[in-house]
């Protein structure tokens, strides 16, 4: 390190070694969702921006019970959205990931948040490429109990494998991926489902450019899962989409539709006999149509207005993945630790208003999770988040937010009364925060939490807390400064915790 950040060609090394480092901390236990009181992205950071997290937040409620007693948790984590597009080598990694020790209780010490990162090695530019993903998210066992590392399943993504890449025209590509993946998912639960998984398939993409803004493209993919534990059902997914993309300074348009066929697969028996192990296997098939819309418009210098709606099918460990390509991440909204695959139907709303001193962002959110096997499983989400803040000097800002989620199961109960997870109606969850960042230097800034959280019927919990943040890449500009114009595309670790 040096005055001003590392030194140019060492960025691209620095930036690697992360996320790499960061890989082993995500295979590890999930951790209380609920803690990620430390995500903050600055606003005045640069585009290319990392930080490392630490500090400690105390709650009264750490069990997250009616009758909860208090405790300290410390926390170190890795914040923030850093890229590079080189003649052999690009990355790119998304960090609002965490490890949390907590003090006095039963809990272990694990991570919190989400991290992906993903590395594209360019064996023969232009031609043929190597590519590596690691992406790290939670889902929930229990949505309509408290939100706790008994109640949590944390899902780490590994995928990999070579791509193949042809111009035949000036305006026309075709990218051909032939991808392995493995899922390990992992839990403080005494019992949770395990996702294990080991996933086979590829994707074929063709586009065909109409000017520098607009372009069609065919899309098909396919993915075949197996699970380890064989009380899951394995199954596959394929799909054949044709779509429209305009992209320019002020707006990114998306327009997708086509079919997907999903085949369930069901080992009804295993005898043992001399040519080996046979298995009679039923197979159930679903075909529906899919489609997906992403509309991300600055509709002044200081406003962007951002709209995502699509339906699909998709699964526990997949469902996460889905929301890092959209113009703008808005809402997270958790999954469930189920192993059937389902189909997946989410609307997005997202509006930012940025001007020099003052930053309003609200942002809405609802799915539909439709499982077609057990429709017992189907269901309901909505959330909504508010947030402002305001430069008070140089050196100080203050935020204010609000955030609300509601679950429902939709389904049915079946003839057996359905899964033990599901055995809840409804809960609603309020969260209030409020926090006064101080930024001491250049690289280092301070910031002062307060949060009250609530789920009803459930429990009520307060936390207070101090993070310290030091900026390893993208140092801060002075707040008082012009913020950085709005852009279409925002990164992914703007996203709400």
């Amino acid at each position: 390190m040096r005055p001003g950040g590392p030194r140019r060609r060492y960025r691209g090394a620095l930036s690697l070694w992360l996320t790499l480092a960061a890989i082993p901390a995500t295979a590890q236990v999930t951790a209380l969702s609920g803690q990620n009181v430390f995500y903050y992205r600055p606003r005045n950071a640069t585009a290319d921006y990392l930080a490392v997290v630490g500090g400690l937040i105390y709650t009264d409620n750490v069990a997250r019970t009616a009758q909860g007693a208090g405790g300290t948790v410390l926390l170190m984590g890795l914040t923030g959205d850093t890229s590079r597009e080189g003649t052999r080598f690009d990355y790119h990694l998304s960090s609002n990931l965490a490890l949390l020790k907590y003090q006095n209780t039963a809990f272990p010490t694990e991570p919190t948040g989400f991290l992906n990162g993903k590395a594209v090695l360019k064996i023969v530019p232009g031609f043929f490429s190597w590519i590596a993903r690691d992406t790290y998210s939670q889902v929930l066992i229990n949505p309509y109990a408290p939100v706790t590392p008994d109640n949590l399943v944390g899902l780490n993504f590994i995928t990999t494998g070579p791509r193949v890449t042809m111009r035949p025209t000036l305006r026309t590509s075709v990218t051909l991926d032939a991808l392995y993946s493995y899922v390990n998912s992992s839990s403080a639960a005494p019992q949770y489902t395990n996702l294990d998984s080991h996933r086979y398939g590829g994707d074929l993409r063709i586009d065909r450019a109409f000017s520098e803004s607009a372009s069609l493209y065919l899309t098909g993919h396919y993915e075949k899962t197996d699970f380890k534990d064989q009380v899951n059902n394995n199954f596959s997914i394929g799909e054949a989409v044709a779509g429209y993309r305009l992209t320019d300074g002020r707006t990114v348009f998306d327009l997708s539709g086509g079919y997907s066929q999903l085949r369930v697969y069901d080992v009804l028996s295993t005898v043992e006999g001399p040519g080996g192990t046979r298995e009679t296997v039923t197979t159930e098939k679903f075909d529906e149509p899919i489609w997906k819309i992403d509309l991300s418009r600055l509709i002044t210098p200081s406003q962007r207005l951002a709209l995502h709606a699509s339906e699909q099918f998709t699964d526990a460990a997949s469902q996460f993945r889905l929301g890092l390509d959209q113009p703008v991440v808005s809402v997270a909204l958790p999954g469930l630790a189920i192993s059937n695959p389902f189909k997946l139907r989410r609307y997005l709303l997202d509006w930012r208003f940025q001007a020099t001193r003052t930053t309003v962002n609200v942002a809405l959110a609802e799915t539909h999770s439709r499982y077609l096997l057990n429709s017992a499983n189907d269901f309901h989400s909505k959330g909504a988040h508010a947030n402002l803040t305001r430069f008070l000097s140089p050196a100080l800002t203050w935020d204010i937010g609000l955030s609300f989620y509601r679950y429902e199961r939709t389904g049915a109960p079946s003839a057996t009364g359905g899964p033990p997870a599901l055995t809840g109606q409804s809960s609603k969850v309020y969260t209030a925060l409020t926090d006064l960042r101080w930024q001491v230097g250049e690289r280092l800034a301070l910031r002062f939490i307060y949060t009250h959280t609530e789920q009803s019927g459930a429990y009520t919990a307060n936390q207070i807390g101090v993070t310290a943040e030091w900026a390893l890449l993208g140092a801060q500009a002075p707040i008082m400064q012009p913020p950085p114009g709005l852009s279409p595309i925002s990164p992914a670790s703007t996203r709400y915790p």
